[in-house]
């Protein structure tokens, strides 16, 4: 039997200061078995120069972060650009990545390593670094997501090959794992969860942020990246129909759009985005979550990282019908158009009890990160320990 290995080398797709989502909450659960190497996505001094301008702390050289006793950030220096629109780009930046990968596992002495994989670029890693097990998290479709930046066919065949290269792929729906099992058959499902202990509402500080603490009621609100795949046009709809609602927005803004929808209806608030434990403080004053989503070939792959927050907050969630979504939908009211919105919203405002509310927490805490993370850790030791008779097929995904 192999030796089971206490380090874990995870090449990310999000850097660790970016907005609190799966990579960051699930890195955090396997550094209780794990000691672990979390890698920023490498940064070109042309993002770098923007973001600063833009206001952000990003640096042009490398640094090394202890988050806890067993996990380590480490954020590349400055790369050239341009890596995800040529071929030859990328490979030059993927073999620079690995030489500075194995200077800095030697200097942590890590040996017998799991190599994890957010990022599709990276398959080029397998090889050099020779990991006991891989892995490749798919939290995304990427040939959809809305504003990714890459060159289409460089990222399929990227993918792709990643794809065919790791031992096991971990997705984060449903969609996802079809998609993919297509060309890996060891593809298990790792929904999203929720760190229900900070979203539980009764452990919370009942003080009231400055910036909501005025805004009346009730609040229908929205906890995530307002880009693309948002519906403005059932919102503005919904806020013109109703304008006694109050529609509150927190979160990073990637869409262009957005602004001049909220200069059109005075209803609608962005907060901007907020520290992750603040969050729990801004859903508490929630009367209703929203997951207003476009429902296109890109959000029928989505597992809403949202969805068991609002949950274990006790709040009624209206949603777009994501197919995700569905085996919810004793917790969840859906919607296909602003009208059936507005009544969907009416009726949760209603309806709405403290019965349903202990529902609803009841369901996020069988949804919790620590549940995935325990998922993780049995599929990644199977693999370990039966890994001559995985490489032969024997083991089949079933996950």
């Amino acid at each position: 039997m192999n030796k089971i290995p206490i380090e874990l080398v995870y090449f990310a797709v999000n850097r660790w200061d970016s907005i609190v989502q799966r990579e960051q909450l699930l890195m955090m659960g396997l550094s209780n078995t794990y000691r672990i190497l979390f890698i920023d996505p490498p940064l070109s001094f042309l993002t770098i120069l923007s973001g600063r301008i833009q206001g952000k702390k990003w640096g042009f050289k490398s640094s090394l972060q202890r988050i806890n006793e067993k996990l380590l950030v480490y954020t590349p220096p400055a790369f050239p650009p341009f890596s995800q629109y040529f071929q030859w780009m990328n490979s030059f930046h993927t073999r620079l990545l690995i030489l500075l990968t194995r200077r800095l596992l030697k200097r942590l002495s890590f040996k017998n390593i799991i190599l994890g994989m957010g990022r599709p670029f990276v398959a080029q890693t397998i090889k050099e670094l020779a990991p006991m097990l891989s892995y490749y998290d798919c939290s995304d479709d990427y040939l959809r997501f809305p504003g990714f930046k890459a060159d289409k066919e460089i990222l399929r065949k990227s993918e792709e090959e990643l794809l065919k290269a790791v031992d096991i792929v971990f997705c984060s729906s449903k969609g996802l794992k079809e998609a993919k099992n297509a060309i890996n058959k060891n593809c298990f499902l790792i929904s999203n969860g929720v760190d229900i202990g900070l979203f539980l509402s009764e452990h919370l500080n009942p003080e009231i942020p400055s910036d909501i603490a005025m805004i009346k009621k009730p609040v229908l609100g929205y906890v995530g990246t307002v880009g693309e795949w948002l519906d403005f046009n059932t919102l503005i709809d919904l806020a013109r129909a109703r304008p006694d609602w109050s529609i509150v927005i927190i979160g990073p803004l990637t869409s262009k759009r957005f602004s001049p929808i909220m200069k059109s209806a005075p209803s609608i608030h962005w907060l901007g985005e907020k520290e992750y434990k603040e969050l729990p403080k801004y859903l508490r004053i929630f009367d209703v979550c929203l997951i207003p989503f476009k429902v296109n070939e890109f959000t029928k792959r989505i597992y809403p990282t949202k969805f068991h927050q609002y949950l274990a907050a006790g709040k009624p969630v209206v949603s777009s019908p994501l197919p995700e979504l569905e085996p919810f939908s004793s917790w969840v009211e859906f919607y296909t158009n602003a009208k059936e919105m507005e009544m969907k919203i009416q009726q949760s405002l209603f309806e709405d009890s403290e019965k349903k509310a202990f529902e609803r927490k009841r369901i996020a805490s069988e949804n919790t990160w620590d549940h995935r993370v325990e998922s993780m850790v049995h599929i990644l030791d199977t693999f370990l320990g039966r890994h001559s008779e995985a490489k032969s097929g024997i083991l089949t995904a079933d996950g």
